[in-house]
C-alpha cells in the first residue's frame, strides 16, 4: 500500500475519525444499528465505554484513515467480556501484562492489501514497548485463519457476543517467537530485536491443554491432525439434499477442507443471528443445530422455519449464494463442530481447481433450491464416492 501512513492517535480529530471510520463499516455496511446501540448517526461516530482508556491506532491515506484498531491494558480496568477469557489463569502476567485489540475495521477498497499488516505489526511494536506478554481478540469464525497467521491461538470454546454474535478468545503469546516462526507471522523481524521466551507458551498450554492452532500445523503433527479432520469429515457427512459433497472424490474432498477451518461449539452457542452479515458456509463434522428464522418470498408470503440440522448438514448456503441478508438464526443444540467456508476461500477454489468448485457451487445451489422450493425437481448431481 503505498503513500499509507500508520499511526497512534494523539488527538481528539484523530480519535473521531476513527470513530467515523467505524461507524462506515460496523453500522452502514454491516448494517450493525440495532446491535451497536452506542452508536452517534446524528455524528456517525461509533465509540463505547472502553475507548477513553484505549490506545488507538490507525493507517492514513490522503488524509484519509482507513484502517483502525485499538489495544486496551488490564492494568488500567476491565476489559470488555473479559469474563469470558480467563484472564486470571495467566499467571503473573495478570493483570499488568496483558492487553486487548479490538475494534479492528478497514476500508473496503483496502482489504486484500498489505495493510492490515502494516497496522498489527505497529501495534504489535507497541505490545513489545509496553511488556504485554499476553494479548488477547474475540474473533469471528470467518476471520479465524487471518489471526492464525499472525500468531493468535485459540484456547477455549466461543462464546455469545452481544455484538458480534458468536466469537472466539484467541491469544498471542507476545514474546514466543518461536512460534510466530512456525507460522511465519508478519511479527517476526520485530519479535528479533527483544527477548524471546517459551515460558508464556508453556503456561499457556499447561493452563489450557486443548490450546489449538488453526491451520498452523507442520511436519507429521500437521499430516496427523488434517487425516483425523479429513476422517471426521467423511463420516459425519451423509447422503441426501444437504450434501454439499456430492459428487466429490476424496481428493477434492481434501482440497476443500485444507481452504476451510474447524470451530467448537458448546450448548446454547449462537453461530448465527438473522441479519448478521458475512458469506461463510457452515458444513456440520458432528452434532446439532437448531435453525429458526423466516423466509419471505414477497410481503405477503412469508414463511415460518424452524428445523434440526445434524451432521452432513450445510447452513450459511442462501446468504452465499443470493447475499440476501441471513433470514435465521442458528444456535449449537449440543457440543457439535463446524468446518467453516468463506466467500474468499471458495473464490480461491474457483481459480486453483474450476472443476471441484463446478460440483461445490451445483451442490450449493441445490441445496438453496431444496430449502426455498422443496417440490422442486432441480436435477440432481453426480453419484457420491
Amino acid at each position: 500500500v503505498t503513500d499509507v501512513t500508520v499511526r497512534r492517535a494523539t488527538t481528539d480529530r484523530e480519535r473521531e475519525a476513527i470513530y467515523r471510520l467505524r461507524y462506515q463499516v460496523y453500522i452502514e455496511e454491516m448494517n450493525g444499528a440495532d446491535r451497536h446501540h452506542e452508536a452517534d448517526a446524528h455524528a456517525q461516530q461509533l465509540r463505547d465505554a472502553w475507548d477513553d482508556r484505549a490506545h488507538h491506532f490507525y493507517a492514513m491515506q490522503q488524509e484519509t484513515v482507513v484502517a483502525c484498531a485499538r489495544v486496551i491494558m488490564r492494568r488500567d480496568g476491565p476489559l470488555e467480556c473479559e469474563e469470558h477469557f480467563n484472564l486470571e489463569r495467566f499467571g503473573s502476567s495478570y493483570p499488568e501484562h496483558i492487553g486487548m485489540t479490538s475494534r479492528l475495521a478497514l476500508h473496503p477498497e483496502h482489504r486484500g492489501s498489505h495493510l492490515l499488516k502494516q497496522l498489527t505489526c505497529t501495534i504489535y511494536q507497541f505490545l513489545r514497548e509496553e511488556e504485554i506478554h499476553f494479548n488477547f481478540i474475540d474473533c469471528h469464525t470467518r476471520l479465524l485463519p487471518l489471526y492464525s497467521r499472525l500468531g493468535f491461538r485459540a484456547y477455549r470454546p466461543g462464546f455469545n457476543h452481544a455484538q458480534y454474535t458468536y466469537v472466539v478468545p484467541l491469544v498471542l503469546v507476545v514474546d514466543d517467537l518461536e512460534y510466530l516462526e512456525q507460522v511465519k507471522s508478519p511479527f517476526i523481524p520485530i519479535a528479533k530485536s527483544y527477548a524471546s521466551s517459551i515460558e508464556g507458551r508453556n503456561l499457556l498450554l499447561s493452563q489450557f491443554p486443548d490450546t489449538v492452532h488453526p491451520l498452523v500445523q507442520t511436519g507429521h503433527k500437521a499430516a496427523r491432525s488434517r487425516e483425523l479432520m479429513l476422517e471426521r469429515l467423511l463420516q459425519g457427512v451423509v447422503s441426501g439434499p444437504s450434501n454439499m459433497l456430492d459428487g466429490l472424490t476424496l481428493e477434492d474432498v481434501t482440497m476443500l477442507a485444507s481452504l476451510g477451518h474447524y470451530v467448537s461449539c458448546r450448548d446454547g452457542d449462537a453461530v448465527l443471528r438473522a441479519g448478521d452479515p458475512g458469506r461463510d458456509i457452515f458444513l456440520i463434522l458432528d452434532g446439532r443445530f437448531q435453525v429458526s428464522g423466516r423466509i419471505r418470498h414477497s410481503p405477503d408470503d412469508e414463511i415460518h422455519v424452524s428445523k434440526t440440522l445434524t451432521a452432513g448438514d450445510v447452513f450459511g448456503e442462501i446468504r452465499f449464494l443470493t447475499e440476501e441478508i441471513r433470514y435465521a438464526s442458528v444456535v449449537a443444540a449440543d457440543h457439535s463442530t463446524l468446518l467453516v467456508l468463506n466467500a474468499r476461500a471458495l473464490d480461491r477454489l474457483v481459480i486453483s481447481a474450476p472443476k471441484v468448485a463446478a460440483k461445490v457451487f451445483r451442490n450449493i445451489a441445490r441445496i438453496v433450491v431444496s430449502r426455498l422450493c422443496p417440490a422442486s425437481d432441480f436435477p440432481p448431481g453426480p453419484s457420491s464416492p
